[in-house]
């Protein structure tokens, strides 16, 4: 994100994190010194960081988020003292020791601030080495979809397919860490009751979705783009009303 209004927020990327698939079968399982995988993503799981889809894929979830993006916020662009700083305070290690480990890419940012993250949020003490665990599991898990269960979900891979084989489509853009998205939830029963039967609603993770953002020209969250025959005919963004929004197909009723 890079810019914010009370009804709307502007998407952009978020690429702090390492998003490789989460192996619990590593070949460093319970050896030097290092907790199991296994027992450390039961962890997070127990603690309600992550969650375990029906699928078996796994998220963090949206109240652990809340806490790494204040963490992210405060670290990922902060000067390298406060860093090296930071890391010699929570590791308990000589600055110098911090110095080297953050050079040669040992420790990284993403690593400090899911380390705040995680101990913020648990308000536990861990074991270094379960907590170090956890650190690199949660570090490849995206976090929970901000697209509300009611609508359908859709990808930059699935969108365009879905807009053709429906004449009426409400699409919804919806982001993370977003109040006005939330705000957008609490009326949504009402909303989707307020739109004709004979269109088809689905949602997007506009952060996920850059090529969705590129032919839609969409850079705001929540979003609502209404398509006709395959084609975008009508869009409003920010926070809507549930009659706004039925405005967009008042020729349908």
């Amino acid at each position: 994100m890079t810019a914010e209004t009370n009804d709307a927020h502007m998407i952009d990327d978020d690429h702090d994190r390492d998003r490789d698939h989460v192996d619990t079968n590593t070949d460093t399982k319970g050896t030097g010194g290092q907790a199991e995988p296994e027992a450390a993503l039961n962890k997070l799981i127990q603690c309600d960081i992550v969650i375990e889809n029906d699928d078996g894929t796994l998220a963090t979830t949206t109240e652990y988020e809340d806490i790494r993006r204040i963490y992210h916020d405060t670290y990922m662009d902060a000067p390298r003292e406060r860093i090296i700083t930071t890391m010699a305070d929570v590791f308990d290690i000589e600055e110098s020791n911090a110095v080297t480990q953050l050079e040669e890419d040992i420790v990284s940012r993403a690593d400090v601030i899911s380390y705040l993250a995680i101990d913020s949020y648990i308000d536990a003490t861990l074991d270094p080495a379960m907590h170090a665990m956890m650190v690199e599991i949660v570090n490849r898990v995206d976090p929970e979809s901000p697209v509300p269960d009611e609508v359908t979900e859709l990808t930059d891979e699935s969108y365009s397919s879905f807009v053709t084989e429906h004449s009426e489509v409400l699409m919804t853009v919806w982001k993370r860490r977003c109040d006005p998205c939330r705000a957008v939830k609490s009326d949504l029963d009402s909303m989707l009751e307020s739109i004709p039967s004979n269109v088809a609603i689905a949602g997007i993770d506009g952060e996920n979705a850059p090529s969705f953002r590129r032919e839609t020209e969409i850079t705001a969250a929540p979003a609502f783009i209404r398509y006709q025959k395959g084609n975008q005919c009508d869009v409003k963004t920010g926070r809507q009303s549930p009659d706004a929004v039925a405005d967009m197909f008042d020729d349908l009723s």
